[in-house]
């Protein structure tokens, strides 16, 4: 029987959700405080019994709803993540990413571009920031008015940002969040060149790249494919035997580890990431990391993200003969060495522009860049190499995607193009290739003329 909640009655009593929500939250609150902070298929079902018996003793109900479901909806809102819980849980497939603009505008993002509104919303601008800030508890993160704009991860693929307010924001939006699902249907090649991200022979020379010693630097603009396209290029070039080390920056989203059918690992992957600290001697960060990892005997490197000065070391570790692969922001492949060089000056090294541009240019002679383009596709829309001429990085394509025309059909736009092949690797790459123990006919077969695709 429930006691002290002076809500008994002696008939049916109906009220709209958010009313009877609160009731329940303020009893569940005082009687069951750690079940709610805990976690576990134990504290799940005590709770819907709680819940269930709560609804029984003080007869009070919703409109439309049958006993179960109002108990499932009311433990989904307080123990777990309201209507976001499906998308979290991977009930809902293909999902890509989760747009809040605020507690009561919410978008999906699938697969292919496709966005729709999300199927439910919060209840309140209050409502919203607890079932956020129950999230940001996942990563140890706290959100309040000392600190409104935090991130983290959530499982090891998706990613948060939150705006929590707190006089960040206008008290109508209340609270503003990006959830980003990395690769969430497991893509793999086939799926990239079947979508036209690229085609079967650049993926296939991006791999070989890798694979046979070159390191290679991505560039692109927000929500290009960047991640997903590093993650499929190491988990087929790098072999098992092999040691892959990455660096990623505040939360992990590679997930590289191959295990058999029995639990064993078949590969060696060290996944690692910085940690924030306000003590700047309890930080981690990336240059941190890569120090330690080059003390690790690693035969492959990432540095998922170059943008700070640990650029300069990411340029090192290149040049020490590891192949590194990285991402980093800018607006097409030519402007990679021009913004590598920018970042590694900060560093505050005594180099001038001269060695640094002929340090990035040797670390990193394939550079690439991907974009979302306006049909939602992303596209790999450059390959080139990077090679020193006259003391500066002179850029050569390799392959490009050329648009023809774009128009719009039943309100979407539709880009007309092709892929186009239109140069090949130097002599000196070629050398390196060979060293590195390239076989020849898939070597011969990247220096084919120019096609279009």
């Amino acid at each position: 029987m429930i006691r002290n909640t002076g809500l008994f009655m002696s008939q049916q009593d109906s009220m709209e959700f958010p009313e009877l929500l609160e009731k329940v939250q303020g009893y569940m609150s005082e009687q069951y405080k750690e079940l709610l902070s805990g976690d576990g298929e134990d504290n799940k079902d005590t709770l819907i019994s709680a819940i269930r018996q709560f609804l029984t003793d003080t007869r009070l109900s919703v409109d439309d709803m049958d006993p179960e479901q109002l108990t499932n909806r009311l433990y989904r809102e307080m123990a777990e993540y309201s209507f976001l819980t499906p998308y979290l849980n991977y009930k809902v497939e293909d999902v890509e990413g989760i747009e809040i603009n605020s507690w009561d505008c919410i978008w999906v993002k699938f697969a292919g571009g496709r966005m729709e509104p999300a199927e439910g919303q919060f209840l309140s601008p209050k409502h919203a920031r607890d079932v956020l800030t129950r999230l940001l508890h996942q990563s140890k993160i706290n959100m309040d008015y000392a600190c409104p704009l935090v991130r983290g991860h959530l499982d090891k693929n998706i990613r948060i940002t939150v705006n929590g307010g707190f006089g960040t924001l206008d008290e109508d939006v209340g609270i503003a969040a990006s959830i980003r699902f990395v690769n969430p249907s497991h893509l793999t090649k086939e799926d990239l060149i079947q979508f036209g991200t690229l085609t079967p022979e650049m993926m296939e020379f991006l791999i070989a790249m890798y694979r046979y010693g070159i390191s290679l630097m991505l560039a692109g603009e927000t929500d290009a494919g960047k991640t997903t396209l590093m993650a499929i290029i190491m988990a087929v070039a790098v072999p098992y035997s092999k040691k892959l080390y990455t660096i990623e920056n505040g939360t992990r989203e590679f997930d590289l580890i191959v295990r058999d059918a029995v639990d064993r690992i078949l590969n060696s992957v060290i996944h690692t990431v910085t940690r924030d600290s306000e003590d700047p001697k309890q930080a981690i960060t990336q240059q941190m990391l890569l120090e330690l990892g080059m003390t690790m005997n690693p035969d492959y490197i990432c540095m998922a993200e170059v943008k700070g000065s640990e650029a300069f070391e990411t340029i090192e570790a290149a040049q020490t003969g590891h192949p590194v692969i990285g991402t980093t922001h800018t607006d097409s492949a030519e402007t990679i060495p021009d913004r590598l060089v920018q970042l590694a000056s900060i560093k505050g090294t005594t180099l001038s522009d001269k060695t640094l541009y002929s340090m990035a240019t040797k670390a990193f002679p394939i550079l690439f860049y991907s974009e979302k383009m306006a049909d939602e596709v992303r596209r790999v829309t450059e390959i080139c190499e990077c090679t020193l001429e006259n003391d500066r990085p002179k850029v050569i394509p390799l392959w490009k995607y050329v648009t023809e025309y774009n128009e719009v059909i039943d309100g979407k736009t539709v880009v007309h193009g092709n892929f186009i092949k239109c140069g090949t690797i130097s002599e000196q790459l070629q050398k390196r290739l060979r060293r590195k123990g390239i076989p020849e006919n898939l070597l011969q077969s990247f220096l084919k003329g120019g096609q279009e695709k």
